[in-house]
């Protein structure tokens, strides 16, 4: 695999956002997936995706013919089949492939992630950085990986029973591989995670895990800055660049991911959700809510009110015949 710069100048425009590639933005539901192949949409955009973010949307590709440059923060990357390629949420990417490349690309809400992490006993299974590994041709890594998308595409195709069940374990499984890939080649690549990625997105990877860790106990930025061992204006700064958001955006959205599935998946109450939230006056996690969700937290689970059970993974109106990708 081999590591180009891009230009590293940041257009005035504001990086686009979309909800899948040249779709409008929405709100992912908690429990959204969405698997496609490569040439459902690349036909359609001339196989070249501009550099863009979605809002809490993870994608896996495997690539399994062709080739081409995955685009993170200015910094290119080349790949050739067969190829995993990850990009964690709300990381600005591009995408230039060749015509005919042929694969699949997997999209995730944070919030499926988040559920399927939370029965795993392994920590820092989901990657914290948009990578891109050649995986060797005919070899036991890429026809594992090949088996877990060709599974997940054919359970959310069928609508059998189980199937959230279904797609989740095969999610889990791909997740291990690439936990896997990463631990391998840290030996072979001395350095690896500091070639072809920038910076911004090696200090936006070590604040991932941190937010993770401290979100409900209400960290002031400066605070996350020092742990780091840099300054709050440059942790803005760079959380900016990558994401489009500021620090404390990324904290609230972590904050209310969390509160969404608590208010789905359990019975609390609204001041036990927010205590444990870090909030200690229960008006002010409605406040809170209310202002980013715009609707208040008991609107939201009257919304909900079968236990997320009808959280489809079609969500947001995607598929939900199984039919083929939306065009």
């Amino acid at each position: 695999m081999s590591a180009h710069t891009a230009h590293s100048g940041h257009s005035a425009e504001p990086i686009p956002r979309y909800w899948l590639y040249g779709e409008p933005p929405a709100l992912p539901e908690l429990r959204f997936v969405h698997i496609e192949t490569i040439p459902e949409r690349m036909r359609l955009y001339n196989w070249e995706v501009r550099p863009h973010r979605h809002d809490g949307l993870s994608h896996a590709l495997l690539v399994t013919d062709g080739g081409g440059r995955l685009t993170a923060d200015g910094v290119e990357v080349a790949f050739r089949a067969p190829a995993l390629i990850t990009v964690p949420a709300q990381v600005v990417h591009g995408f230039r492939f060749d015509p005919g490349t042929d694969g699949h690309v997997l999209t995730m809400s944070e919030g499926f992630l988040a559920g399927v992490l939370a029965a795993a006993p392994e920590a820092e299974l989901a990657p914290a950085l948009p990578l891109a590994w050649d995986l060797g041709a005919g070899s036991d890594e890429a026809a594992a990986l090949d088996r877990c998308f060709a599974e997940i595409r054919r359970e959310f195709r069928a609508h059998h029973i189980g199937r959230v069940s279904a797609i989740s374990a095969q999610v889990m499984l791909l997740l291990v591989a690439t936990a896997r890939l990463a631990a391998d080649r840290r030996h072979d690549e001395a350095g690896r995670d500091g070639q072809g990625v920038s910076p911004d997105l090696r200090l936006l990877a070590r604040l991932r895990p941190m937010i993770d860790e401290r979100f409900s106990q209400h960290w002031p930025v400066e605070r996350y800055a020092a742990a780091l061992g840099v300054t709050a204006g440059r942790l803005n700064a760079a959380c900016r660049r990558v994401t489009g958001l500021s620090t404390l955006r990324l904290v609230h959205a972590r904050l209310m991911l969390e509160a969404r599935r608590s208010l789905i998946y359990t019975s609390h109450g609204m001041a036990e959700i927010g205590y444990a939230l870090g909030f200690e006056d229960p008006a002010y996690f409605s406040r809170f809510f209310t202002k980013r969700e715009g609707r208040s937290p008991q609107a939201f689970r009257r919304a909900h009110g079968d236990g997320g059970m009808g959280s489809s993974l079609d969500g947001n109106g995607l598929d939900r015949n199984g039919g083929g990708s939306p065009q």
